[in-house]
Parts: structure tokens; C-alpha cells; sequence
């Protein structure tokens, strides 16, 4: 890696860069594969080091955020996230309109400006790498007086099981309680609930109503096959609907449909996955004791919807295990 290209890193940076960009990658959470290139290598270092913070690029240890804004002191902060294709952003007018719709709701300024466009997510991932990422955009409330920040982050694509197993869990949001359900920085309920799913040796976790209906996994949305077709939970305020979730019932080849799934119902039900905008659609294997084969309306439906693969390789990085959207 050149000096001129990292030009947008400290001097600190760059040293730590040039002397073992393996340790750099292994400090940022993640483990790259023992087939990893050296030129891909250095690409990713310059993935994970890179902010774009309103439109400029700097080093990840040159970012900084007010001790005083309200998304770090009370949550007031939006989020999303997205996997991109040849290095544009999937689904990105989707995510760009619930960004608006969770900002307003939050009553957090966030001129339309300020967003980046899909072109915009674009050049910055290329200017990066040619490999597909993962990109994070963030917004936060600020403090009063003061505009919060908006900045984006990428991260190689994740290694992700080929199925996932789920453990029942009642969800700890009530229904009517619409900011709980947006993509906010208050995110600790779902990553517990992961986690306590995962030491009980599942994936992730089934979130159920207060009623004991199906709501959604904790970090995804969740589709069944029944004798009548595919059906998902009905989106009434207790759960956030997906992009993915939302282009599969305008735009699948399979009508599905919206209801209420009571947890004993499951059991007689063919076929399962979840889907989120980071990894497509997951088949489901168990839920609890229930078992699920993958059968073929699933496989169709992931062939639908998994891009054309690319020309060169796409390597995959180890990381926090669990689905998340």
C-alpha cells in the first residue's frame, strides 16, 4: 500500500498500517481468511479504516463525536445497514426513505443533503475496493443549538451459516412503542436476546408477542410456506419491516401474504428463512424442537433474490457470530 494512499490516515495510522495490517484487521473485530491475497488484504485495511464523515473521508482514529450529542448520552441516533452489489448500495431508496421517516419520528434535523445518494455510496466503496462490503450509515441527534452527525462506515461482507436455528423469546417492546421498533442506537435488548439465544446452542432468537404470535428474529424478518402459499407476520407496530421484507411483497414471483402466526401454529408449517438487507434470505432449520426442511419454494425464492455473482472473488470475513439487519 502506497503512501499516497493513504493519504487520508494519520501518521500513527500508517505506521501501524505498514507494520502488520493482519493485527490492524484482527483489532477491528474481524479474521481474515488464510487464503486472503495481499493486495486484498490492504484493501480491506483501507475498509475498515476509512469514515466517510459529510462527504470526507478520514481515518477511523481521527473521527470523533461530541461528548454532549444526545445519539451517544440517550439513543437518539438512526442507523442503516446494507450489503452492496459491484459495489452499489442494495435496496438503498428504501433505506434512504425509512432513514427520513425514523429521523422525523425522533424529531432529529436531517436534511435530505445530507444523505448520501446511492452514486455517492458507491464512489466511496470504490475508492476502497472492488469487492462488495457491507456499509453502515449513521445519524445522530446532535445537542440542542448543534446538528448531529451523519457518517458511514463499511466492512467486508460477513460469513454467513447457510441456515440458522432460532430459540423462542418473548419480545421486550410493546406494541405502540413505534421509536423502539426503528433502527436506533438502542439496539442492546436484540443483541442480548441474541445472545442468550446462542448460549442455549441456537442462532438467534424468534421474537413472540405478548400474545405468544410471531413477530420477527431478532435481528431479521421471517417468512413461512403454508398449504396456501408464503406468509409472514402482520406489521402492526410491534416490529420493524425490513427493506428486504417490504421488496419481497412488492416484488416477489410468489404472492405472500401478511397474518397472525400464534407460536403453536409452526409446527405445521413446510418451510422458514429469514431475510435481511446484509445477507438476503437464510433458510431456518429448527425453531425450538420444530424442525424445517430446506425445501424447494425456499431455494426458489433464494434464487430470485441472490445477485448474479461476480467476475472476481468476493472473500468473506469471520466476525461477531448472528444475522443482523
Amino acid at each position: 500500500m502506497s503512501a499516497d494512499s493513504l493519504s487520508w490516515a494519520s501518521p500513527a495510522l500508517k505506521s501501524r498500517i505498514a507494520a502488520d495490517p493482519k493485527a490492524v484487521l484482527l483489532e477491528r473485530g474481524l479474521t481474515p481468511p488464510d487464503d486472503l491475497p495481499a493486495d486484498v488484504l490492504r484493501e480491506f485495511v483501507a475498509v475498515l479504516c476509512r469514515v466517510w464523515v459529510d462527504g470526507t473521508v478520514v481515518g477511523f482514529d481521527q473521527f470523533h463525536i461530541d461528548p454532549a450529542d444526545e445519539g451517544l448520552l440517550f439513543g437518539r441516533g438512526l442507523w442503516e445497514s446494507t450489503r452492496t452489489v459491484d459495489c452499489a448500495p442494495w435496496l438503498w431508496p428504501l433505506h434512504v426513505e425509512r432513514l427520513k421517516l425514523s429521523a422525523e419520528i425522533l424529531y432529529i434535523d436531517l436534511p435530505p443533503e445530507r444523505i448520501p445518494t446511492a452514486d455517492q455510496v458507491e464512489k466511496y466503496v470504490r475508492a476502497m475496493t472492488y469487492q462488495d462490503v457491507v456499509v453502515r450509515l449513521n445519524v445522530t441527534a446532535g445537542r440542542p443549538g448543534h446538528a448531529g452527525m451523519v457518517w458511514m462506515t463499511a466492512a467486508p461482507l460477513p460469513v454467513v451459516a447457510p441456515t440458522l436455528t432460532l430459540k423462542s423469546a418473548y419480545t421486550p417492546v410493546a406494541k405502540g412503542l413505534s421509536h423502539l421498533t426503528l433502527k436506533t442506537f438502542q439496539y442492546a435488548s436484540r443483541l442480548n436476546i441474541s445472545q442468550q439465544a446462542r448460549e442455549a446452542g441456537y442462532d438467534s432468537a424468534l421474537m413472540l408477542d405478548v400474545d405468544g404470535n410471531v413477530m420477527e428474529a431478532a435481528h431479521a424478518n421471517i417468512f413461512f410456506f403454508s398449504n396456501d402459499g408464503w406468509i409472514t407476520p402482520k406489521a402492526d407496530g410491534g416490529f420493524l419491516p425490513g427493506t428486504v421484507r417490504r421488496h419481497l411483497m412488492e416484488h416477489s414471483p410468489n404472492p405472500i401474504r401478511e397474518a397472525i402466526i400464534p407460536r403453536p401454529a409452526v409446527a405445521q408449517l413446510a418451510e422458514a428463512f429469514v431475510t435481511n438487507s446484509n445477507v438476503g434470505i437464510v433458510p431456518v432449520t429448527r425453531i425450538d424442537d420444530i424442525e424445517f426442511a430446506v425445501g424447494p419454494e425456499t431455494l426458489k425464492l433464494l434464487r430470485w433474490i441472490t445477485p448474479a455473482a461476480p467476475v472476481a472473488t468476493q472473500y468473506r470475513f469471520k466476525e461477531m457470530t448472528g444475522v443482523r439487519r
